[in-house]
């Protein structure tokens, strides 16, 4: 046989095997028993309106590079990065597999260019780029992933690399922890307009990229995010949107059909723009503004609020919110500016809605024997 002849006989051989490898891996997904996990979350106030299997650890696939979207939004708040920075290629982002714009090493392109690959075209050499820039390298970059889940309260992730395509075996999700990333994710608006594009040329319009979420430009009030799979997980669809001041975020997992996670998103925003509202809070007008000390060199103490914020609550119930304030009789000293004093509750009904603690504005300090003395001085010296 001539080499041509071995040549040809080795790539056929090759596609078989992958063919047959392929094969194998599909048969093996499409045997398992599928968790359906999801959470329906209002992101400000990170309140739980549907959940089924939520807390159920699966496999993630590429919704790994929601994180690594994350981390470089988050350099860029830093002024570590800009949408124009240039970044080049290395040997690692080169050698990544799978979906890809065919980075050569050294190859220069902007941080933009790179988004716009992983979040429309999902490309892990892109999602490679952004990990070593913003990291040092993807090792480094992969730490940084695992420290910023556990700064979210995502307590049952684990991220192993930077593109959800590697090791997937090796890396887990629950559903809610994926809403707590995507809560974080909807607040940087930069970032929207790259998230609910259909279609997009990049590298002097020698690559063109086609969303596969199809969600991000047909959903009504879509902030966009990703859908997907990975070689050993199921479907997932990350969804968020935002109408009449309700912002809402929606994590799927581990469906054995895209078209289901897809369904199953849009049928839980359905759900809770349908159905809820965000509500201001207010200071009751029976609350004290200031609090009794005892044994101190003031007889009272201002009390201070802080941020009320909003509840999220059901449409029609907005009239019934009602607030308690619970405060003792007085307080003994010392009190430090910033001790908690007592709690504002908000109800709809028996249902608690939210907790604000009371907390002193000023110092209080205890009446010593030297502040009897200055008192005495003050009133001699004014007499």
């Amino acid at each position: 046989m001539n080499l041509f002849g071995k040549t040809a006989a080795l790539l056929i051989g090759t596609i078989i095997m992958f063919s047959q490898t392929s094969a194998i891996s599909a048969q093996d997904k499409a045997e398992r028993d599928y968790k359906e996990c999801y959470v329906l979350m209002e992101p400000t106030t990170k309140t739980v309106i549907r959940e089924k299997n939520s807390r159920e650890p699966v496999h993630m696939g590429s919704f790994n590079k929601l994180m690594t979207v994350l981390l470089t939004a988050e350099a860029m708040d830093r002024g570590e990065l800009t949408l124009d920075t240039e970044i080049a290629a290395s040997e690692n982002a080169n050698s990544k597999q799978g979906a890809q714009i065919w980075l050569m090493p050294g190859e220069k392109s902007t941080v933009s260019e790179m988004l716009k690959g992983v979040i429309i075209g999902n490309a892990n050499d892109a999602a490679c780029v952004l990990a070593e820039k913003v990291g040092g390298t993807e090792e480094k970059f992969t730490e940084l992933m695992n420290a910023r889940a556990a700064e979210l309260g995502m307590t049952d992730t684990v991220f192993t690399e930077c593109t959800g395509y590697y090791n997937d075996d090796a890396q887990h999700t629950t559903a809610y922890d994926a809403a707590l990333l995507l809560c974080e994710l909807s607040v940087h608006d930069e970032l929207t307009d790259i998230f609910v594009t259909r279609l997009e040329e990049i590298k002097d319009g020698k690559v063109q990229l086609v969303t596969s979420n199809p969600m991000g430009h047909r959903y009504k009030g879509s902030v966009g995010f990703k859908c997907g799979t990975g070689p050993s997980s199921g479907y997932f669809a990350a969804e968020g949107a935002h109408r009449d001041e309700l912002s809402l975020v929606c994590a799927v997992l581990d469906c054995k059909e895209e078209d289901r996670a897809l369904g199953l998103a849009a049928e839980l925003l359905d759900i809770g723009f349908g159905g809820y509202t965000v509500k201001s809070l207010s200071i009751p007008e029976d609350m004290p503004e200031k609090i009794a000390v005892k044994n101190g060199c003031v007889r009272e103490a201002v009390i201070s609020v802080e941020n009320l914020g909003s509840v999220l609550i059901a449409k029609g119930s907005e009239d019934n919110i009602k607030a308690s304030v619970i405060l003792p009789s007085y307080v003994y000293t010392p009190v430090k500016k910033g001790d908690k004093v007592g709690e504002l509750r908000f109800y709809c009904g028996e249902k608690l809605l939210k907790t604000v603690e009371l907390r002193a504005a000023e110092n209080a300090d205890k009446k010593s024997v030297l502040n009897v003395l200055s008192d005495v001085m003050k009133y001699i010296v004014e007499f």
